[in-house]
């Protein structure tokens, strides 16, 4: 075979599994995470520990392999908390399972957060970000990292009344 059509095969070739890779990608929609409860657990003069209950749910058709999360939680527009766990949850397409990591705060944030609550009208906007490390379920590490977001508000006097 001349050796320019052997050049042209092997750049054909080379050309159309390139185009068979592009069409393989990662269409993995980040797990809807909120806020199921949140507890002080030890409080030191400088640092407050909480445990924090983590609600997942896998909105994707097939199942969702975490491998780990960070994450931080503000509140009023300054950050409150921040933590990371390297738990693995493993979820079913469309199921939903409840996660408790740890979260820690330091004193200054708490007085913020104290000052701030004094000049609103007792509502609370609070914003959980993150971002969630996930893989394979038989590979121990993560292969891609999705970003989580969740925002809401609460109203003190609400809670309060009940």
């Amino acid at each position: 075979m001349p050796l320019i059509i052997r050049r042209f095969l092997i750049i054909l070739a080379v050309c159309l599994t390139l185009n068979g890779c592009a069409g393989i990608t990662y269409h993995a929609q980040p797990p809807q995470i909120s806020i199921n409860n949140i507890q002080l657990v030890d409080a030191q003069l400088l640092e407050q520990r909480y445990e924090l209950t983590l609600r997942v749910q896998n909105t994707n058709d097939f199942p969702f392999f975490i491998k780990g999360l960070s994450y931080q939680l503000d509140i009023n527009g300054s950050k409150f908390a921040h933590g990371v766990s390297k738990q693995s949850l493993d979820i079913l397409p469309y199921e939903e399972k409840l996660l408790t990591v740890s979260l820690v705060s330091n004193t200054l944030g708490i007085i913020n957060q104290l000052q701030a609550l004094s000049k609103t009208n007792d509502a609370l906007h609070f914003r959980l970000k993150g971002n969630v490390s996930h893989g394979a379920y038989n590979l121990t590490t993560s292969l891609y990292n999705l970003p989580f977001e969740k925002e809401g508000t609460l109203k003190l006097s609400t809670l309060l009344n009940k």
